[in-house]
């Protein structure tokens, strides 16, 4: 034990440049410390404890491991605080509704004219009010229409239905909840009325007015693109330019995420990244030309300004959400990096962006997109430190034939390690492996990167001066290849393969293996080996829920003798019942069972080698415990389930065993799921 307390020292100092890439690892694991509370941690503690931990360093200042070891803890703390001082601001200046389906008069100023994903116009308010007095928050009002005048900017009024945004519908799901708490959001709903717009009884302030001639922007941009290119085309330029996802069709949806091509309909740092190097060669092209400017100046330092400006205004356009900030403050650093003359993409440039990002966005590193983005960097920046000399050497040459090669054997192996990366996220929060992904992105990756992206850049270039047709027509043409690509892709057998989450403590075994694995150089970076495949086996550690039920009972699931979750019909919430089969990897019943189910339901019938279920006219029993009263009333062996108090949940039955997991016990009390905010 002494020799190997003695090997972990020795590596540990040896490693000491590599020390400044876990700041961001340290200060990421107190944000998450907060998240994984149940209740809300007292302001005070957490004061007294960042200011006791920085007494003891100044007192500790001269002992180089008491000073490191409180330096990590003082970090932790620096992340937890952040995060709490974000969640005290926004608790501020958020108002939920007094009750569900609360329908009042509404009226606001538009932030954003946006559309669902049915392709419904959807309004983001601010400075709402109804008649009794003013809001506080954001408020997201869904039209019944699929078109719209209306602009960011104008104050509109209307008779609305509100509702606090949805908690997760099982446990351990997505908590929409708490990413709108922190995107300022205080209510979600759809209009009753039409809505009518009305004159502004205050003028909105410099950043306001800012951000309304963006918005308007950007829908400018959006009619533009509606107008010159197909349906299936304009909505996937929409996406990848404005952000805007509304105009996709849920077959072309599907076909993406299944080959594997579904982080292009997401602006992120794909999109930003091409568009920072797309101008920055342009403009040392540019000056290249010009012998004199060559000459005289430095023309990297000059794209590199030029390459941020173009990124920022890219972010304004994409509507700046969360992960276009996350890509843009990645590639601002980036681009920082090359001003300064320093290497440009490095583990600590990557660590420095994902500090910035999180200082900012704390609430990010519980998003798909940070976790993905950032997984995808590290690990490409880990494998090309250890093997881009012999990488570089096994495609040494030159003709435009070892070009080629070079190239798609590069595309080839970023790809699988980017994907591999990403893989353990993928299945977490999407329950789905893109078998194809390298087949997809091979043969999509260069169309998006030498035509659809080039000439998305043109296109918003010419736009001020009405030329941009003709840059359009070609953007639309690629993505037309792009789409065939994903049709045909998505078709292969086995393309979009299903799987259960793994549990969240494997998750973070296999982060952390990752970490270890990719920020170390020493030998001793192996260890982290083994946590990840203890990760990647506690995938079979995973199981099935019997039941699942919401707050109300109504909505409610058994699961059959082949392991599908079946949703019960009657006054089911669909949107809960597609959540429901989505995480629990569940095919949807065909509709001759459909019909089946409504008689077993009704007592017409009984089907016991399909699934265990007994119903009369008044309530169902499954496997003989479970007692579903159709009245709302859910039994275990005659013993009435809290539904209410838990917010719905899930019941496991195994060998005798029967085990509740409530969504409350998951979700805690916190300021964005507390019933009594």
């Amino acid at each position: 034990m002494r020799r190997f307390l003695e090997n972990i020292k020795e590596n540990f100092w040896a490693e000491r440049e590599r020390w400044v890439i876990w700041i961001s690892v340290l200060f990421a694991l107190g944000i998450g410390f907060y998240f994984s509370l149940a209740v809300e941690p007292n302001k005070w503690w957490t004061v007294a404890v960042v200011e006791l931990l920085l007494v003891l360093c100044y007192i500790r200042r001269h002992n180089p491991v008491k000073i490191l070891t409180l330096s990590i803890l003082l970090i932790i703390a620096a992340g937890f605080s952040d995060v709490q001082i974000q969640t005290l601001y926004q608790e501020r200046h958020i108002q939920y509704p007094k009750n569900d389906n609360e329908v009042t008069y509404l009226k606001g100023r538009i932030v954003t004219v946006g559309k669902n994903a049915k392709g419904k116009v959807r309004l983001l308010l601010t400075d709402a009010a109804d008649f009794e007095n003013s809001r506080k928050g954001l408020f997201r009002v869904t039209l019944s229409s699929k078109s719209s005048s209306l602009k960011a900017g104008q104050c509109v009024e209307m008779v609305a239905t509100l509702m606090k945004p949805s908690a997760p519908a099982l446990p351990g799901g997505y908590q929409f909840d708490r990413k709108a708490f922190f995107e300022g959001i205080s209510a979600v709903g759809y209009a009753n009325s039409s809505v009518f717009v009305i004159d502004c009884e205050t003028r909105p302030d410099l950043s306001q007015r800012f951000s309304y001639l963006v918005g308007k922007m950007r829908s400018h941009i959006v009619e533009r693109i509606n107008s010159e290119l197909s349906p299936d085309e304009a909505g996937i330029v929409a996406a990848i330019v404005a952000g805007e996802r509304g105009g996709i069709s849920p077959t072309i949806t599907d076909n993406y995420r299944n080959s594997g091509l579904a982080h292009f309909l997401s602006i992120s740092g794909l999109h930003m990244s091409m568009i920072a190097a797309m101008a920055f060669f342009f403009v040392r092209l540019m000056i290249a030309l010009i012998p004199p400017l060559a000459l005289r100046y430095n023309s990297k330092k000059i794209a590199a300004v030029f390459a941020i400006f173009m990124s920022f205004v890219y972010l304004l356009i994409s509507g700046a959400e969360i992960p276009a900030q996350r890509a843009f403050i990645s590639t601002f650093v980036v681009l920082i990096g090359v001003l300064f003359a320093r290497q440009a993409i490095s583990m600590r440039m990557v660590s420095f962006a994902a500090l910035v990002v999180l200082i900012i966005s704390p609430q990010a590193l519980v998003s798909a997109s940070f976790q993905m983005s950032f997984a995808a960097v590290v690990v490409l920046i880990a494998f090309y430190e250890r093997y881009a000399k012999s990488i570089q050497h096994f495609f040494a040459g030159s003709g435009f034939v070892k070009i080629v090669i070079a190239y798609m054997g590069g595309l080839l192996i970023s790809d699988f390690v980017a994907s591999l990366a990403t893989l353990p996220f993928s299945v977490y929060h999407f329950n789905q492996v893109a078998i194809y992904t390298t087949l997809g992105n091979m043969l999509a990756g260069p169309i998006i990167g030498l035509i659809i992206m080039p000439f998305v850049l043109a296109a918003l270039f010419l736009m001020p001066l009405g030329w941009e047709v003709i840059p359009l027509k070609i953007v639309g043409f690629g993505v037309m290849m792009v789409n065939e690509i994903t049709a045909y892709v998505a078709h292969l057998p086995h393309a979009g393969y299903k799987i259960m989450s793994m549990p969240f403590w494997g998750l973070m075994l296999m982060v952390f293996g990752g970490l270890w694995l990719c920020i170390w150089q020493r030998s001793w970076r192996k260890w982290g080996i083994v946590p990840i495949v203890i990760g990647i086996l506690s995938i079979f550690t995973v199981q099935k829920p019997d039941v699942l039920y919401d707050t109300t009972a109504k909505t409610i699931a058994f699961k059959d003798n082949e392991g599908n979750m079946v949703a019960m019909p009657g006054r089911a919430n669909n949107w809960i019942k597609q959540i429901w089969l989505e995480k629990t990897v569940s095919m949807p019943i065909e509709k001759t069972e459909q019909k089946d189910l409504k008689k077993i339901v009704k007592g017409d019938k009984t089907d016991l080698d399909w699934i265990d279920l007994q119903c009369k006219s008044d309530e169902c029993i499954y496997k003989n415990v479970v007692r579903w009263n159709k009245k709302d009333k859910l039994y275990i062996n005659d013993k009435l389930v809290d539904t209410q108090s838990g917010d719905g949940g899930a019941i496991f039955m195994e060998n005798g065993k029967i085990i509740i997991k409530s969504v409350r016990e998951g979700i805690g009390y916190r300021p964005w799921n507390e019933k009594n905010v």
